[in-house]
């Protein structure tokens, strides 16, 4: 994998990382082809079951708001949970339409996707990453245990090898 590296945008992404910003990862994401192989492995070679098994959206869930660069979205997804102590892992096998995940199949096959990060709310982070050059390219709201939160990527593949997903901490009410 070649990745370019803008030394402007590493300096300022370095620099919200050391304030803080982004220092306390909550969740890996990886992309698979074939989410049953993916589970046996990790149950054959770490010795670890999933914590649950989802498809995004949950049945009675169809019309969650979704976007997708920037227009509706329509993706869906199953997706696999597996706790590692801190840090979550999540298997994403894009099932259909138009979605983050399924470019990055096509783009790059089954692999690390994005590294999530929890922050208060969105707008400053945001900003920062506008600032970047980082538009989010797709988002949508939780549901299930992170139910009432907004979930976004930024696509930082080509300057750190993944993606980052932002998720608040707070329930918007």
């Amino acid at each position: 994998m070649s990745i370019k590296i803008d030394s402007n945008k590493m300096t300022a992404l370095k620099e919200w990382i050391m304030e803080n910003k982004f220092r306390n990862p909550i969740q890996i994401g990886i992309i698979t082809d074939d989410l049953d192989k993916s589970i046996a492995y990790f149950k054959s070679i770490l010795g670890i079951e999933p914590r649950a098994i989802a498809d995004f959206p949950p049945e009675g869930y169809e019309d969650v708001y979704q976007e997708y660069k920037g227009k509706k979205g329509n993706s869906s997804g199953k997706f696999c949970f597996f706790d590692f102590g801190n840090i979550e892992i999540e298997i994403i096998y894009p099932v259909s339409g138009e979605s983050v995940w399924k470019d990055f199949l096509d783009e790059h096959g089954p692999g690390l996707h994005h590294i999530k990060f929890s922050v208060a709310e969105h707008d400053e982070s945001r900003a920062h990453l506008k600032k970047l050059g980082y538009d989010v390219y797709q988002g949508g709201a939780a549901v299930g245990k992170n139910a009432g939160k907004e979930w976004v990527y930024y696509n930082t593949f080509s300057e750190l090898g993944f993606d980052l997903e932002v998720m608040n901490e707070h329930i918007k009410k």
